[in-house]
């Protein structure tokens, strides 16, 4: 069972890992996206797609090609041993209101692909929750900065 470690990573696959460490845990990547950001020069992301793990880990050569964020979407997936994907929004909001998060934000997202598409944000500790039709689709999270931009 994969475990979501706020702030850390996804069981054994952390934050700050390098292409070549998560590839010797996972091995190659089913499918690698590569894309620029912004306008800035060396802002390029890698994502490296599992599918047998439904997950998406990305990396950004402003980071040194350090992992920065996991998008999980396996059903199985657990967060504080809470199985989130799946649930609809009002069950996702009861389950993890438990858990000391923060406050959230919810922000309508949709459009002509996805016309009901949300994302419910904790951005005290960098958690999102894709929703799609008002069900839980993916679990985004990144590492928590502190106020300096630095990784804690």
């Amino acid at each position: 069972m994969k475990n979501i470690l706020i702030g850390e990573g996804l069981g054994k696959i952390l934050f700050g890992m390098t292409r070549d460490e998560v590839k010797k845990i996972w091995g190659q990547p089913d499918e690698i996206d590569s894309y620029t950001s912004s306008e800035l020069e060396n802002d390029n992301t890698e994502a490296y797609h599992y599918d047998e793990h439904e997950v998406s880990l990305s990396f950004d050569e402003l980071d040194d090609w350090r992992l920065n964020t996991i998008a999980v979407s396996d059903p199985e997936v657990v967060l504080e041993g809470l199985k989130l994907i799946g649930s609809s929004d009002d069950e996702l909001l009861a389950k993890i209101s438990v858990l000391d998060i923060g406050e959230y934000e919810r922000e309508d997202i949709s459009s002509p692909e996805i016309p009901d598409h949300e994302v419910i944000s904790f951005y005290d500790v960098n958690l999102n929750f894709w929703l799609e039709n008002g069900v839980v689709t993916e679990i985004q999270f990144d590492p928590i900065w502190d106020d300096e931009e630095e990784e804690n």
